[in-house]
């Protein structure tokens, strides 16, 4: 991911915003759940021929990846269908590939999110979301990466896309202007209420380079965090902790789901990141997630199937 991303990030202040008040009193008001906040770790891909022999077993063919990938992960941030929109025998043979319980969530096919003729293109996004019924219980929530450049002054082609999306899908929201967010770094208050309405969620973006789209606003029973590392810089690490941190605070405060998404550059140690999410997760949040199974060509129960 190129967006935000800074060569030298030495003197980037990693801290995050506290959480704003109105998704402090929107958890405390949900309804009460069963056991802690449910998390699910995932990357942006798993067409990755550099996790062969890492946590793909060796020999492990590219029709299979996706197969070994939902082993380790359970989720993606399913970046392909935000460039074209998938065909219902494509989405079958994905969905044969993972295991139950495995999350896809979808990335809005660019060419809604990334016009204003398209976030008001009624028949676009109806053809976009007869494809989710396909996913199944497979579906996660979908997310609209909004461009840098849609500001709060085209917040009407927003709402136009708001009111044709069918409430029966889960929808976070990516922003990448700092106009919709306060001085403090949280959602407009307007807006917040809005998506609390709804039940529409808010994507955290935390990348070195671009601080001030960072917040910690809550609007849906889930959050979706898209942590974009710096090659295992040790500043990576300290941000994991960190981030277990504000989970367990809004773990504490009704939070039902969390998905996190690592990042790192072309996605080749997003596997040792993600067990350190783990991790800290385990640790800091009582999660009981499983690490990565890791293979190697001296393993000798390394198999293919």
């Amino acid at each position: 991911m190129e967006f935000g991303k800074l060569e030298n990030i030495q003197s980037v202040d990693w801290s995050l915003p506290a959480t704003d008040p109105a998704s402090v009193k929107y958890l405390n008001g949900l309804m009460p759940f069963e056991g802690k906040t449910e998390f699910r770790i995932g990357t942006p891909a798993w067409g990755r021929p550099e996790w062969v022999k890492t946590i793909y077993p060796p020999k492990t063919p590219a029709n299979q990846f996706l197969h070994f990938y939902a082993k380790n992960f359970g989720c993606i941030e399913l970046n392909t269908v935000h460039y074209r929109i998938p065909t219902a025998e494509q989405l079958k043979k994905w969905i044969e590939k993972v295991t139950p319980g495995f999350i896809f969530c979808p990335k809005i096919f660019n060419g809604i999110s990334h016009s204003l003729e398209g976030l008001q293109d009624l028949a676009l996004i109806k053809s976009w979301c007869e494809t989710l019924p396909h996913y199944g219980e497979h579906l996660g929530p979908c997310f609209l990466q909004l461009p840098p450049t849609f500001d709060y002054s085209k917040k009407a082609a927003l709402f136009q896309f708001l009111r044709a999306w069918p409430d029966e899908f889960e929808l976070a929201i990516e922003f990448r202007h700092p106009s919709w967010l306060t001085p403090s770094r949280q959602i407009l208050p307007a807006l917040g209420d809005y998506l609390r309405q709804r039940g529409i969620g808010l994507v955290l973006l935390d990348v070195a380079g671009r601080r001030d789209l960072l917040h910690t606003s809550i609007s849906a029973p889930f959050t979706m965090l898209r942590f974009i590392g710096n090659d295992l810089d040790p500043s990576d690490f300290a941000r994991s902790k960190t981030w277990a941190e504000k989970f367990l605070q809004w773990q504490e405060q009704g939070l039902e789901r969390a998905y996190f998404f690592v990042h790192e550059p072309d996605d080749i140690k997003a596997p040792e990141m993600a067990d350190q999410v783990v991790q800290d997760l385990n640790e800091t949040c009582g999660a009981d997630l499983s690490g990565m199974t890791w293979f190697s060509v001296e393993n000798p129960q390394a198999q293919l199937f």
